[in-house]
């Protein structure tokens, strides 16, 4: 607590301990990502954080900090009750390589089968954004300006006069 200020606001670190709590937090975050990779402490650290410091001065209060040490707690017992979580499997964080056959030709079909899901909803996205944009962009007048100055006019071309013989 000596370490903590108390005012009207509310119990809040010291301005000369605020940059170093805040370079604790980022350095606590990357651990956590790194040993034992995706998981839900660092997102909650990181939320906790920010609550922390929504203040009129900015400052982490005296609150913030007990929540992260509690989730840092909660880490530790987790930790100690499966020592494997420290070493997260790199399937989880590379991408895994198959050996695919090519066939002589690739078709439609072998496409489909051998392309993720996601990869043709993309696609379908793509093309259907392209075709509103098109028809908008052709109800345009800058579109309709552009076209009247690029096609011959056949109005013009030779036509006479109702009076010349």
């Amino acid at each position: 607590m000596e370490r903590f200020t108390r005012s009207s606001n509310g119990i809040h670190i010291r301005r000369e301990d605020d940059p170093r709590f805040r370079t604790f937090v980022i350095e606590i975050i990357d651990l956590l990502n790194d040993s034992i990779g995706k998981n839900q402490y660092s997102p909650l650290i990181n939320q906790i954080f920010n609550e922390g410091i929504s203040n009129f001065s900015q400052s982490p209060s005296y609150k913030s900090v007990e929540d992260i040490v509690s989730v840092l707690d909660s880490v530790i017992t987790r930790l100690k009750r499966n020592p494997e979580l420290c070493n997260p499997k790199k399937e989880d964080t590379l991408i895994e390589t198959k050996s695919i056959k090519y066939p002589d030709k690739i078709t439609l079909k072998w496409l489909y089968a051998h392309v993720p899901y996601r990869f043709w909803s993309y696609l379908l996205g793509l093309l259907l954004a392209a075709f509103i944009l098109g028809t908008t962009f052709a109800n345009t007048q800058l579109y309709k300006s552009f076209i009247a100055l690029i096609t011959p006019n056949e109005n013009i071309t030779s036509k006479k006069p109702k009076n010349a013989k």
